[in-house]
């Protein structure tokens, strides 16, 4: 086995998952709420003789994988009451057009012609209970959302958003479209977390730093012309290792 050329194309490997992990960070810069994918790199281990597990050595088993970073995004003013913003850890619920309850940071709701409180994509916001949240749709514009997410329409309650917070958001929540995550069964708390809270007329920010994330895509593309050279200068040696024994054999 020549560990040149697997070393070099377990670099080669992990420089394009590092690479798409960033132009996702950047694609996504724009998206209210949207929480950056960080990389793990990660090898093998092994069994060693005292019992204890050690890498493994092997320059083919490193590995990268995602962690998702759920830190707080930058706060930015917005002209809709319905544009809102959580301060703290906690989500809003949405319910999937299949029933699947998922969950979001992503505070960029409308009002539909009937009154249906919906994500930008057309999904249902929760209210209390979970039910699909709506108001009047000819009051919809005097709203105002308190900071516990209650709607109040002329000073009468009109509904409550959702809420709910994770102990461990990274190890509960996986991605998945329109900045959302489906949560593992079970790891859901109902509510705000302590000292959370609902800004209206607000967005949260992507908490990717785009300067950050262009320096990223630099290294990511670095690290695989690297290996790539390095893989060709494994081949060119082992050619002319063939052709200096062939000229020994003649």
């Amino acid at each position: 086995m020549n560990v040149g050329l697997y070393s070099g194309a377990a670099g080669m490997r992990v420089g394009q998952d590092y690479q798409s992990l960033v132009t996702e960070n950047l694609a996504m810069q724009s998206v209210p709420g949207y929480k950056q994918a960080l990389p793990v790199f990660t090898t093998d281990m092994q069994l060693s003789s005292n019992g204890s597990l050690t890498p493994s050595g092997n320059p083919a088993a490193i590995h990268m994988t995602r962690v998702t970073d759920f830190s707080q995004g930058p706060i930015q003013p917005s002209t809709s009451p319905y544009h809102l913003a959580v301060e703290g850890k906690s989500f809003f619920e949405v319910k999937e057009a299949d029933g699947t309850t998922t969950y979001t940071r992503n505070g960029a709701f409308t009002v539909s012609p009937t009154g249906q409180i919906l994500t930008s994509d057309g999904a249902a916001v929760c209210g209390s209970g979970g039910s699909p949240l709506t108001v009047d749709p000819t009051k919809a514009s005097q709203a105002t959302i308190g900071s516990d997410g209650t709607i109040s329409i002329n000073g009468t309650s009109s509904g409550k958003f959702d809420l709910a917070h994770f102990k461990n958001a990274a190890a509960s929540l996986t991605p998945i479209a329109h900045g959302r995550y489906l949560a593992q069964p079970g790891t859901p708390q109902e509510g705000a977390a302590a000292g959370d809270q609902i800004l209206s007329n607000s967005l949260e920010g992507s908490n990717s730093n785009p300067v950050e994330a262009m320096a990223d895509m630099i290294q990511a593309s670095r690290l695989y012309e690297a290996n790539s050279k390095s893989i060709a200068a494994v081949d060119d040696n082992t050619n002319q290792l063939i052709t200096m024994l062939g000229a020994h054999a003649a």
